[in-house]
């Protein structure tokens, strides 16, 4: 019944609007309150970062903190116990008389008799004779032999002729002849990668790797499905099948996709994630009230704000609690997604652009807000 009854108001709504503005005129207004879910991710995350970046500021004056933190860390990351050279032994108290690596002698210079004098002379004059000679080119060095550039190219390229190989000698037959996918999906995502991050500094600031690889891995698939008779949404099943480490560990029977290995990765990315956390914690310890308040105070904003208001501007309900998860990691923003009922493939997407938005446009943000480097840093 109620979808009925929002049927029947959306159905009044629209003859409504056609009987008082006109059908190209409705359409034109449609057309332009019908913005994409990508362009509300990018008006919240602007909305959401410049209220973070002000809040940090706020309290980091009224919590008195200052660039003090910029010193600590600095005797965090290089304790005296790594920084003492070998050559230097620390002063001792009541020590009177100073050890010998601790005093800087030097040998007085010898004093030059008559046959040194003479010596220096006859060099001289061979200098002179030297220098009115006929300056030759400078002489090339020795190029390498075709075994050292060979062997240079396989070191340095190591990663990416293993994982070709695998494509080629593995992944073609097995998909192929047995039909199992992951081996061919797993290899060629990662040389698509690869080879984003090989285009120029000035490329990668708009195209970036994540991006890129993304979007040939996707089309390259699909070329290699139909080659073998199979649709999109066939090969994309057969990318990310389902069974992962933890079904697997549950006694879920099946073979994993290249999908579920990649996700597996990004679990365990979030345990290394604790490796800087302890690394940088008599900074975080310092600026705790700094860095909770604001993340508390946004987190429940986004939690209540963000559904209500993409569900009112058209968005579907699944998509709109998506929108809840934006600002977080991807491998916890798709469990909380599904703790809440939301979208999973429109919560990888948000939160995956949230992380690209930022890399891309996160200092010059900052830089326009006028938010001085020490607080940003």
């Amino acid at each position: 019944m109620a979808v009925q009854h929002e049927r029947i108001r959306d159905d009044l709504l629209s003859a409504v609007q056609l009987q008082l503005l006109g059908e190209h005129r409705t359409k034109r207004i449609v057309a332009i309150i019908e913005i994409p879910s990508l362009l509300y991710l990018v008006i919240g995350f602007l909305v959401m970062m410049a209220l973070a970046a002000y809040m940090t500021r706020t309290l980091q004056l009224i919590f008195g903190s200052s660039k003090r933190a910029m010193t600590e860390r600095a005797e965090e990351l290089s304790p005296d116990s790594e920084d003492i050279l070998m050559s230097t032994t620390p002063a001792r108290g009541g020590q009177s008389t100073p050890e010998s690596v601790e005093v800087n002698l030097q040998r007085p210079l010898p004093s030059r008799d008559a046959h040194q004098a003479d010596d220096s002379q006859s060099r001289r004059t061979l200098v002179d004779s030297d220098a009115d000679r006929p300056s030759l080119p400078p002489q090339a060095p020795i190029p390498p032999s075709r075994s050292n550039r060979w062997a240079a190219i396989i070191t340095t390229r190591l990663d990416l002729l293993t994982w070709s190989a695998i494509f080629l000698l593995v992944g073609l037959p097995v998909y192929y002849a047995a039909g199992y996918a992951m081996p061919i999906h797993l290899s060629f995502n990662i040389l698509t990668y690869f080879l984003a991050v090989f285009l120029p500094e000035s490329w990668k600031r708009y195209l970036h790797p994540v991006l890129v690889s993304s979007l040939f891995t996707v089309l390259g698939i699909w070329v290699l499905g139909l080659i073998k008779g199979d649709s999109l949404p066939v090969t994309l099943a057969a990318y990310k099948t389902g069974v992962g480490y933890t079904e697997v560990w549950s006694g879920v029977y099946g073979l994993p996709g290249a999908g579920n290995l990649l996700a597996s990765v990004l679990d365990a990315s979030i345990v290394s994630f604790a490796l800087p956390v302890y690394r940088y914690r008599r900074e975080l310890k310092q600026h705790f009230a700094s860095i909770i308040i604001p993340n508390v105070a946004i987190s429940v904003g986004s939690l209540f704000a963000y559904p209500y208001i993409c569900y009112a501007v058209g968005i579907s309900a699944q998509r709109s609690l998506a929108f809840v998860a934006r600002s977080l990691t991807l491998a916890l923003a798709v469990p909380a997604a599904a703790n809440l009922g939301g979208d999973l493939n429109t919560v990888a997407a948000l939160a995956i652009m949230s992380g690209i938005i930022g890399v891309l446009v996160g200092e010059r943000m900052l830089a326009f807000l006028k938010i001085p480097q020490g607080f940003a840093s």
